[in-house]
């Protein structure tokens, strides 16, 4: 492959690719704990001690089906990784970002081999999607670095705005954790021997929708102040969604509630979740904007050391 390059563009195919397979695992993995085929495989990384594939149940079929699909996003963050070293010009940011995906992806491959030799404790299961939570964000990251032909980037909006809006990065980060926390308290353990949290379901659940309106009102000051800060079109597009996605997802959430917790409902819950992690990711991505000047000024190929990191 000597001689063979890649375009920052081209990279970004790939990225995108990770994305959407890294939201889909978490999405499945929800659907095996609310199959209850947590330990349909009670072995790690074979099925059962005597079988490294077993489809003998419904159970074993999910969890299965889940591992392979787990597995298998490991080839695109690959190709990611030796495509980020393709790059040209040369971007190292890039490759950093592409090194700690990687790195995140066997280490969830391992919390979720620990998860299964724990009997799926609730600490295992609740920082197994945390970190699938964090592949996602890193996966952003990099795919909208990627989209940008120069890493030489300015904020679009005034400093009190960009810290409103991680104000509400952290806070959708603590409405996520809160939310596992609710599940683990809950009657969805993935294993009807699974071990639960200790905490009124009723108790956590109300920390979990205070924190929610919490979050939708902040968003909405968030937007107003973008508006006011004439911030970039996409960002303030982003931003609508975001605050739509929060409001259904909010609504989602009482319904569930009142209704004892149905299975369905709580999946498309956790779509949910991870749609409004991912929107709000991106708005504020969305708030830095090339600085083309700074590479015209230096009349130079603008290098990974002038990357302001937006996070």
């Amino acid at each position: 492959m000597r001689g063979f390059h890649l375009s920052s563009a081209g990279l970004r195919r790939f990225t995108l690719v990770n994305v959407v397979l890294l939201a889909a695992i978490v999405v499945s993995g929800a659907v095996v704990r609310l199959t209850n085929s947590g330990l349909g495989c009670a072995d790690w990384p074979n099925c059962s001690a005597t079988k490294l594939v077993d489809v003998s149940s419904h159970h074993a079929a999910i969890e299965q089906l889940n591992r392979i699909f787990s597995g298998a996003i490991g080839l695109p963050i690959g190709l990611a990784l030796l495509g980020a070293y393709l790059v040209r010009p040369k971007r190292n940011d890039l490759i950093r970002l592409a090194w700690i995906l990687f790195g995140l992806f066997w280490a969830e491959a391992v919390l979720g081999g620990i998860s299964v030799k724990v009997r799926l404790a609730w600490v295992s299961v609740t920082g197994h999607f945390l970190l699938a939570i964090a592949l996602i964000a890193v996966a952003l990251v990099m795919h909208h670095r990627a989209g940008r032909a120069t890493v030489a980037r300015r904020l679009a909006v005034p400093h009190d705005t960009l810290t409103l809006a991680r104000g509400v990065y952290v806070l959708t980060i603590w409405v996520l954790v809160i939310g596992t926390l609710v599940t683990a308290a809950g009657p969805h353990g993935g294993d009807a021997q699974a071990r639960r949290l200790d905490w009124p379901l009723g108790d956590v659940a109300r920390v979990h929708g205070v924190s929610v309106d919490v979050l939708v009102a902040l968003t909405l000051v968030l937007i107003v102040a973008l508006v006011r800060a004439r911030a970039p079109r996409r960002a303030l597009n982003i931003a609508s969604l975001t605050v739509i996605v929060m409001a259904a997802q909010g609504v989602l959430g009482y319904v569930q509630y009142f209704e004892k917790i149905p299975a369905v409902l709580v999946g498309i819950h956790v779509f949910g979740a991870v749609c409004v992690f991912m929107c709000v990711q991106q708005l504020l991505l969305e708030l830095r904007v090339a600085d083309d000047s700074v590479v015209a000024a230096a009349g130079r190929e603008t290098t990974p050391r002038d990357v302001v990191i937006a996070l």
